[in-house]
């Protein structure tokens, strides 16, 4: 007869304890069988599933929405993503880039998945709000981001002319480059060209404070910078420092000359600090400076007379 020993002690198991031996060994495996499935169902679905996933789910329609101005078959021409392709490994980010550089008049492209297989693209429009002369005699139109949408070989009348900024790179559908001050050397956008940054100070405060009819928008000189609204004041801005409250105290003064008079023409001096002088002058004069014949402008210190007196003064908390 068989003997079981019992944790080295020199008895032998009672039926109880073999049988509770017995379920112990059944338990262990049990577990190791479990343990050995599922490791081999986990790796049958680490490799079947991205096939089933990858060839399953293709691009196969596209939603095209929005207002730009371009053809369902364009924007998805565009996009760099092919029908019959893996919906899962389009690159959305890529064919974002693409259309906003292939198809300039687009803006704020959202791309999203739909699954089963479909591709949905939002598309909104940008427009032509400026234009920046190039060394070749044209004119690079740009929307308010400064995005270069066309060349043209004049400007219209609603476009505002940036003048004194000289761009190392213009390529539609990109944003302009400029050369970085400091260095001299070619200057990525993403490394915060001063240039550009000017700029984009200016024109985001013209558009926060709603200002319309602006002409034009000088920067040749940065101690003098300058715009012109509807070719008959002048706002003198000075320097690069303070420029939303420059402008948006330009806008008030606007406003009040435009009350008394459609026809007022002159200059506002805006280089002191939340303050605002009005000095009435000829319409010739203003006009040289829209036609830009004459050369670098300066405004004088204003004298206090009664033609020329302190139209607007911020209230300081």
């Amino acid at each position: 007869m068989d003997r079981e020993r019992y944790q080295g002690h020199g008895r032998q198991l009672t039926p109880e304890e073999r049988a509770l031996r017995v379920k112990k060994l059944k338990r262990i495996r049990n577990f190791r069988i479990a343990v050995v499935v599922t490791g081999f169902i986990l790796v049958i679905s680490l490799i079947v599933t991205p096939i089933i996933v990858f060839t399953a789910f293709r691009v196969r329609s596209f939603d095209v929405e929005g207002d730009a101005p371009y053809t369902i078959e364009e924007v998805v021409a565009a996009s760099g993503i092919v029908e019959g392709k893996s919906l899962i490994l389009a690159d959305i980010a890529q064919a974002k880039e693409n259309i906003e550089k292939t198809l300039p008049y687009t803006d704020n492209v959202v791309i999203t998945r739909k699954l089963p297989g479909s591709i949905v693209i939002r598309v909104e429009s940008t427009e032509k709000a400026y234009a920046l002369a190039l060394s070749n005699g044209t004119y690079a139109m740009l929307d308010a981001d400064m995005k270069v949408l066309e060349f043209a070989p004049e400007v219209t009348e609603e476009i505002t002319v940036i003048k004194g900024a000289v761009p190392v790179k213009a390529d539609i559908g990109e944003v302009l480059a400029f050369i970085n001050e400091d260095t001299g050397d070619d200057e990525d956008i993403e490394a915060g060209d001063r240039t550009l940054s000017l700029i984009l100070d200016i024109t985001k405060s013209i558009a926060v404070n709603e200002m319309k009819d602006i002409d034009l928008i000088d920067i040749s000189s940065r101690s003098g910078i300058y715009l012109i609204y509807q070719g008959r004041i002048v706002l003198n801005l000075g320097d690069s420092s303070e420029i939303p409250a420059k402008l948006s105290l330009g806008q008030r003064v606007i406003n009040e000359e435009n009350a008394i008079s459609l026809t007022q023409s002159g200059t506002v001096n805006l280089t002191v600090p939340k303050k605002a002088y009005f000095n009435p002058s000829d319409p010739d004069d203003i006009k040289e400076l829209v036609i830009f014949s004459g050369g670098e402008w300066e405004e004088d210190e204003p004298e206090i007379t009664e033609e020329n007196t302190e139209t607007t003064e911020e209230n300081e908390e």
